[in-house]
């Protein structure tokens, strides 16, 4: 153990310290296996299994275009309101509802799960743990791969808290923007329009400004969101040029896998209804027909990801959230169809 002490030492700079982990591959599954049943307990699993389906096609997609892994990947998403997306070790990707509500198109969708993808490719958690816990996790046994050792359930904790810590508020800004990057080349690669993570990011950016922000990256890296934001736009520019003008951004695909997701806080019983554009509609003129008050043209227009001004067209999906008390118990009683 002191040999493994003063060797830890000997990686005492941050940048060498981030990069070194004396946590094997397969060490890094297991401990994600065994995590990932305490994130399901914790959040509970989204049920709707059309949903689930589309995400995990939207995962293998990006992990067809980067080839063989390491770790055997696997996309879940977790039945909370909040805006947030997670990678445990050894592939565990997570994407919250809250998150789901708030993309806006299947490139938003594939540059969130890059993201997460690349943190797992550069082993950001294993990293992290060897960071926390240094030496101890060899003291510990690596209780997560040993026969019985969950039953130790007071060390198990220790190494699930560092995860945890890690997972729910970022790795730092320099593992954040290692993953921007992976990501937008992950969803460039995949044939994904880069430039819609770089919306994204936007987007985050005005809703740290408005309300309490929940997205681990942003909080790993907070307040140097500018940075990152500019960082992502300039890399994004360079692959667009070099792509030929042949990238999907898929919004009216990705809004019609919505109907009906919850919204908010259970118990405020509001879902996502999805109306089918006339030609001509407008943000105001949806609001004024379908929620009955011009006025919610802003959250029109907020919720999709547009300008007020924006003209939709024929055909165009477009989010909608009606006022808790129009919402009743039942999943369809409002009907948004303009037929």
């Amino acid at each position: 153990m002191l040999l493994v002490a003063v060797f830890l030492l000997g990686f005492a700079s941050p940048r060498c310290v981030y990069g070194f982990t004396i946590i094997s591959e397969a060490e890094e599954n297991e401990i994600g296996k065994k995590a990932d049943q305490d994130i399901l307990g914790q959040f509970g699993r989204y049920r709707d299994q059309q949903l689930q389906a589309y995400v995990e096609s939207v995962g293998q997609r990006l992990l067809d275009g980067i080839g063989p892994t390491s770790f055997h990947y696997s996309f879940k998403i977790v039945d909370i309101p909040e805006v947030n997306a997670m990678a445990l070790p050894g592939g565990y990707i997570y994407i919250t509802r809250g998150m789901l509500a708030m993309l806006n198109s299947e490139a938003q969708l594939a540059g969130v799960l890059g993201h997460e993808i690349g943190h797992a490719t550069a082993r950001h958690a294993a990293h992290q743990l060897t960071k926390a816990l240094g030496a101890q996790i060899l003291s510990l046994g690596l209780m997560a791969v040993s026969p019985g050792g969950r039953q130790n359930t007071g060390e198990w904790a220790r190494v699930s808290g560092a995860i945890f810590d890690h997972v729910l508020m970022g790795y730092g800004r320099e593992a954040e923007m290692e993953a921007d990057e992976l990501g937008l080349r992950t969803a460039y690669r995949a044939g994904y329009d880069p430039g819609e993570m770089v919306a994204f990011l936007k987007a985050m950016k005005m809703k740290e400004r408005l309300e309490a922000l929940g997205y681990h990256g942003f909080k790993g890296t907070h307040p140097e969101t500018n940075d990152r934001v500019v960082k992502a736009e300039t890399m994004a520019s360079i692959l667009i040029g070099q792509s030929g003008g042949n990238l999907e951004v898929k919004a009216n695909e990705y809004k019609a896998h919505l109907d009906g997701l919850v919204y908010g806080a259970k118990q405020d019983n509001r879902r996502l209804k999805i109306y089918v554009a006339k030609d001509g509609d407008t943000p105001a003129t949806v609001a004024r027909d379908m929620l009955g008050d011009q006025r919610l043209a802003w959250e029109v227009a907020h919720l999709n990801g547009i300008k007020e001004t924006r003209i939709f067209r024929e055909g165009d999906q477009v989010k909608l959230l009606s006022p808790a008390s129009r919402v009743s118990h039942g999943d369809r009683q409002l009907e948004l169809s303009p037929n």
